[in-house]
C-alpha cells in the first residue's frame, strides 16, 4: 500500500500557509489534510497548476499493512 506523505509534501512546499495561499484555501486547511491523511484530488491538481515543477510521485510511500505486515497471501 502507498500513502501520500502529506505533511512533508505541504513542508517542501513553504509551509501550510504558502499552500492554502496558493490553492486558495484557509491557511488551517493544510493541517486538517495532514491531520486526516487525506487531501482531495482538486486540491492536488491546484497544488501541482501552482507548482508544475513539483514531482508528486515523490511524496508517495509504502506502508506495511498491520495485519499481514506487507507479506502477500
Amino acid at each position: 500500500m502507498r500513502n501520500l506523505n502529506i505533511s512533508r509534501l505541504v513542508h517542501d512546499l513553504g509551509g501550510a500557509a504558502a499552500v492554502a495561499n496558493a490553492v486558495g484555501v484557509v491557511r488551517t486547511a493544510p493541517y486538517a489534510w495532514i491531520r486526516r491523511g487525506h487531501i482531495r484530488t482538486t486540491v492536488l491538481e491546484k497544488i501541482k497548476t501552482a507548482h508544475p515543477d513539483v514531482e508528486l510521485d515523490k511524496y508517495f510511500e509504502e506502508t506495511i499493512n498491520e495485519d499481514n505486515h506487507g507479506g502477500s497471501t
